[in-house]
Protein backbone atom coordinates (compact mmCIF):
# COMPACT_ATOMS: atom_id res chain seq x y z
CA UNK A 1 0.00 0.00 0.00
CA UNK A 2 1.44 3.37 -0.97
CA UNK A 3 1.94 5.94 1.75
CA UNK A 4 0.20 9.34 1.48
CA UNK A 5 3.55 11.08 2.00
CA UNK A 6 4.65 9.94 -1.46
CA UNK A 7 1.78 11.88 -3.02
CA UNK A 8 2.43 15.16 -1.19
CA UNK A 9 5.23 16.44 -3.51
CA UNK A 10 3.06 15.66 -6.54
CA UNK A 11 0.09 17.48 -5.02
CA UNK A 12 2.25 20.51 -4.24
CA UNK A 13 3.57 20.64 -7.81
CA UNK A 14 0.04 20.36 -9.18
CA UNK A 15 -1.21 23.19 -6.94
CA UNK A 16 1.66 25.48 -7.94
CA UNK A 17 1.05 24.74 -11.62
CA UNK A 18 -2.66 25.46 -11.26
CA UNK A 19 -1.91 28.74 -9.49
CA UNK A 20 0.42 29.81 -12.28
CA UNK A 21 -2.05 28.88 -14.98
CA UNK A 22 -4.91 30.56 -13.15
CA UNK A 23 -3.06 33.79 -12.39
CA UNK A 24 -3.92 36.79 -14.57
CA UNK A 25 -1.37 37.53 -17.29
CA UNK A 26 0.92 40.44 -16.52
CA UNK A 27 0.81 43.15 -19.16
CA UNK A 28 4.27 43.85 -20.54
CA UNK A 29 5.21 47.48 -20.96
CA UNK A 30 6.46 48.23 -24.45
CA UNK A 31 8.08 51.30 -25.94
CA UNK A 32 8.30 51.31 -29.74
CA UNK A 33 9.64 53.44 -32.57
CA UNK A 34 8.17 52.84 -36.02
CA UNK A 35 8.48 54.30 -39.52
CA UNK A 36 6.17 54.24 -42.51
CA UNK A 37 6.47 55.24 -46.18
CA UNK A 38 4.15 54.45 -49.08
CA UNK A 39 5.60 51.62 -51.18
CA UNK A 40 8.04 50.47 -48.47
CA UNK A 41 7.18 47.16 -46.75
CA UNK A 42 3.81 47.37 -48.43
CA UNK A 43 3.18 50.71 -46.74
CA UNK A 44 3.00 49.01 -43.34
CA UNK A 45 3.97 50.68 -40.07
CA UNK A 46 7.38 49.10 -39.47
CA UNK A 47 9.01 48.74 -36.06
CA UNK A 48 12.62 49.94 -36.01
CA UNK A 49 13.33 49.90 -32.25
CA UNK A 50 11.58 48.51 -29.17
CA UNK A 51 12.09 48.23 -25.43
CA UNK A 52 10.12 47.91 -22.21
CA UNK A 53 9.51 49.53 -18.85
CA UNK A 54 10.00 53.13 -19.97
CA UNK A 55 13.55 52.75 -21.23
CA UNK A 56 15.12 55.15 -23.78
CA UNK A 57 15.09 54.10 -27.44
CA UNK A 58 17.16 55.10 -30.47
CA UNK A 59 17.30 54.29 -34.18
CA UNK A 60 19.66 55.41 -36.95
CA UNK A 61 19.59 54.10 -40.50
CA UNK A 62 18.02 54.25 -43.93
CA UNK A 63 14.33 53.56 -44.35
CA UNK A 64 12.97 53.69 -47.89
CA UNK A 65 13.85 57.06 -49.39
CA UNK A 66 15.00 58.54 -46.08
CA UNK A 67 18.17 58.69 -44.05
CA UNK A 68 17.35 58.99 -40.34
CA UNK A 69 20.05 59.89 -37.82
CA UNK A 70 19.41 59.46 -34.11
CA UNK A 71 15.66 59.04 -33.90
CA UNK A 72 15.55 58.91 -30.09
CA UNK A 73 12.74 58.87 -27.53
CA UNK A 74 12.07 58.69 -23.79
CA UNK A 75 8.93 58.02 -21.76
CA UNK A 76 7.97 58.70 -18.13
CA UNK A 77 5.21 57.27 -15.92
CA UNK A 78 4.67 59.72 -13.05
CA UNK A 79 1.99 60.83 -10.60
CA UNK A 80 2.22 64.49 -11.61
CA UNK A 81 3.46 64.03 -15.20
CA UNK A 82 3.54 61.16 -17.68
CA UNK A 83 4.97 61.79 -21.14
CA UNK A 84 6.66 60.63 -24.29
CA UNK A 85 9.29 62.84 -25.90
CA UNK A 86 11.30 62.33 -29.07
CA UNK A 87 13.84 64.13 -31.22
CA UNK A 88 15.65 63.32 -34.44
CA UNK A 89 19.00 64.88 -35.26
CA UNK A 90 18.72 64.65 -39.06
CA UNK A 91 16.09 63.46 -41.54
CA UNK A 92 17.08 63.55 -45.24
CA UNK A 93 14.91 62.81 -48.26
CA UNK A 94 17.39 60.95 -50.47
CA UNK A 95 15.00 60.99 -53.42
CA UNK A 96 14.93 63.81 -55.96
CA UNK A 97 11.13 64.02 -55.69
CA UNK A 98 8.75 64.78 -52.82
CA UNK A 99 8.32 61.86 -50.39
CA UNK A 100 6.47 61.39 -47.07
CA UNK A 101 7.91 59.72 -43.97
CA UNK A 102 5.61 59.02 -41.01
CA UNK A 103 7.25 58.53 -37.61
CA UNK A 104 5.51 56.78 -34.69
CA UNK A 105 6.49 56.84 -31.02
CA UNK A 106 4.31 54.68 -28.76
CA UNK A 107 4.42 53.50 -25.13
CA UNK A 108 1.95 51.14 -23.42
CA UNK A 109 1.11 50.52 -19.74
CA UNK A 110 1.00 54.04 -18.37
CA UNK A 111 -0.66 53.81 -14.93
CA UNK A 112 -0.27 57.42 -13.79
CA UNK A 113 -1.60 60.03 -13.20
CA UNK A 114 -4.60 58.35 -11.60
CA UNK A 115 -7.32 60.42 -13.29
CA UNK A 116 -9.92 59.49 -14.37
CA UNK A 117 -9.78 62.84 -16.21
CA UNK A 118 -6.33 63.79 -17.53
CA UNK A 119 -5.07 66.81 -19.45
CA UNK A 120 -3.12 65.98 -22.62
CA UNK A 121 -0.80 68.66 -24.06
CA UNK A 122 1.21 68.13 -27.24
CA UNK A 123 3.37 69.91 -29.80
CA UNK A 124 6.17 69.65 -32.34
CA UNK A 125 8.93 71.91 -33.65
CA UNK A 126 11.99 71.69 -35.87
CA UNK A 127 14.49 73.34 -38.16
CA UNK A 128 14.57 73.02 -41.94
CA UNK A 129 18.16 73.03 -43.26
CA UNK A 130 17.24 72.82 -46.94
CA UNK A 131 14.21 72.20 -49.16
CA UNK A 132 10.60 72.42 -47.99
CA UNK A 133 8.27 70.54 -45.64
CA UNK A 134 4.48 70.51 -45.67
CA UNK A 135 3.22 72.31 -42.56
CA UNK A 136 -0.46 71.23 -42.60
CA UNK A 137 -1.46 68.33 -40.31
CA UNK A 138 2.17 67.65 -39.50
CA UNK A 139 1.75 66.21 -35.99
CA UNK A 140 -0.86 64.37 -33.94
CA UNK A 141 -0.91 62.98 -30.38
CA UNK A 142 -3.11 60.15 -29.09
CA UNK A 143 -4.06 58.55 -25.76
CA UNK A 144 -5.68 55.12 -25.78
CA UNK A 145 -7.63 53.72 -22.81
CA UNK A 146 -7.39 50.34 -24.55
CA UNK A 147 -3.60 50.37 -23.92
CA UNK A 148 -2.72 49.45 -27.52
CA UNK A 149 0.73 49.96 -29.07
CA UNK A 150 0.41 52.60 -31.81
CA UNK A 151 -3.06 53.18 -30.38
CA UNK A 152 -4.40 55.80 -32.76
CA UNK A 153 -8.04 54.81 -32.39
CA UNK A 154 -8.59 56.48 -29.03
CA UNK A 155 -8.50 60.07 -27.80
CA UNK A 156 -6.58 62.64 -29.84
CA UNK A 157 -5.79 66.34 -29.62
CA UNK A 158 -6.39 66.45 -33.36
CA UNK A 159 -4.02 67.13 -36.24
CA UNK A 160 -1.65 70.04 -35.52
CA UNK A 161 -0.40 72.34 -38.26
CA UNK A 162 2.98 74.06 -37.98
CA UNK A 163 3.83 77.69 -38.69
CA UNK A 164 7.20 78.44 -40.29
CA UNK A 165 9.36 81.44 -39.45
CA UNK A 166 12.61 81.50 -41.38
CA UNK A 167 14.08 78.03 -41.11
CA UNK A 168 12.12 77.01 -37.99
CA UNK A 169 8.63 75.55 -37.76
CA UNK A 170 6.40 75.03 -34.72
CA UNK A 171 2.90 73.66 -34.15
CA UNK A 172 2.46 75.37 -30.79
CA UNK A 173 0.53 73.52 -28.06
CA UNK A 174 -2.74 71.64 -28.31
CA UNK A 175 -4.71 70.60 -25.21
CA UNK A 176 -7.53 68.15 -24.55
CA UNK A 177 -9.19 66.07 -21.81
CA UNK A 178 -8.69 62.31 -21.87
CA UNK A 179 -10.66 59.86 -19.71
CA UNK A 180 -8.56 56.86 -18.79
CA UNK A 181 -10.00 53.54 -17.67
CA UNK A 182 -9.21 51.48 -14.59
CA UNK A 183 -6.27 49.74 -16.29
CA UNK A 184 -3.21 50.98 -18.13
CA UNK A 185 -3.28 53.30 -21.12
CA UNK A 186 -0.96 54.07 -24.02
CA UNK A 187 0.41 57.27 -25.54
CA UNK A 188 1.36 57.64 -29.21
CA UNK A 189 2.71 60.52 -31.28
CA UNK A 190 2.66 60.61 -35.08
CA UNK A 191 4.82 62.96 -37.20
CA UNK A 192 3.92 63.13 -40.90
CA UNK A 193 6.78 64.69 -42.85
CA UNK A 194 6.21 65.46 -46.51
CA UNK A 195 9.65 66.62 -47.70
CA UNK A 196 10.69 67.98 -51.07
CA UNK A 197 13.47 66.15 -52.94
CA UNK A 198 16.76 66.43 -51.06
CA UNK A 199 15.20 68.28 -48.10
CA UNK A 200 16.92 68.08 -44.70
CA UNK A 201 15.47 68.87 -41.27
CA UNK A 202 15.66 68.08 -37.57
CA UNK A 203 12.71 67.53 -35.30
CA UNK A 204 11.46 67.30 -31.71
CA UNK A 205 8.02 66.67 -30.21
CA UNK A 206 6.25 65.73 -26.99
CA UNK A 207 3.01 64.56 -25.42
CA UNK A 208 2.46 65.48 -21.74
CA UNK A 209 -0.25 64.04 -19.49
CA UNK A 210 -1.07 65.77 -16.19
CA UNK A 211 -3.87 65.54 -13.58
CA UNK A 212 -6.86 67.82 -14.02
CA UNK A 213 -6.86 70.35 -11.12
CA UNK A 214 -9.70 69.94 -8.63
CA UNK A 215 -12.01 73.02 -8.64
CA UNK A 216 -11.60 75.29 -5.61
CA UNK A 217 -15.23 74.73 -4.53
CA UNK A 218 -14.68 70.99 -4.37
CA UNK A 219 -11.51 71.47 -2.32
CA UNK A 220 -13.42 73.59 0.22
CA UNK A 221 -16.20 71.02 0.41
CA UNK A 222 -13.74 68.21 1.01
CA UNK A 223 -11.67 70.20 3.52
CA UNK A 224 -14.55 70.43 5.98
CA UNK A 225 -14.85 74.24 6.05
CA UNK A 226 -18.65 74.08 5.59
CA UNK A 227 -18.85 71.90 8.72
CA UNK A 228 -16.88 74.53 10.66
CA UNK A 229 -19.54 77.04 9.70
CA UNK A 230 -22.30 74.72 10.92
CA UNK A 231 -20.40 74.19 14.19
CA UNK A 232 -20.13 77.94 14.77
CA UNK A 233 -23.88 78.38 14.11
CA UNK A 234 -24.72 75.62 16.60
CA UNK A 235 -22.51 77.24 19.27
CA UNK A 236 -24.20 80.61 18.77
CA UNK A 237 -27.65 78.97 18.98
CA UNK A 238 -26.65 77.20 22.21
CA UNK A 239 -25.60 80.49 23.80
CA UNK A 240 -28.86 82.13 22.69
CA UNK A 241 -30.92 79.37 24.31
CA UNK A 242 -28.99 79.63 27.59
CA UNK A 243 -29.46 83.41 27.72
CA UNK A 244 -33.21 83.18 27.14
Amino acid sequence: MLRYSKFLPLVAIALVGAAILGAPAQARAEFRLSLQEAGVNGGAITQVATGGDFTPLQFSGTYGDFSVTFFGATSTNGASLSDIMSSTTTIVNLNGSSRTLTMYVSQTNFTLPTGPKLNVESGQSGTLTSGTVVLANQFQAYADAGNSINGIGGFTNGAQTATQTGSTFDTGSANGLFTRGSGGYSLTTVSTLNLSGGAILNLSNHENVTPVPVPAGVVLAISGLPFLGIGAWLRRRKVKVQVS
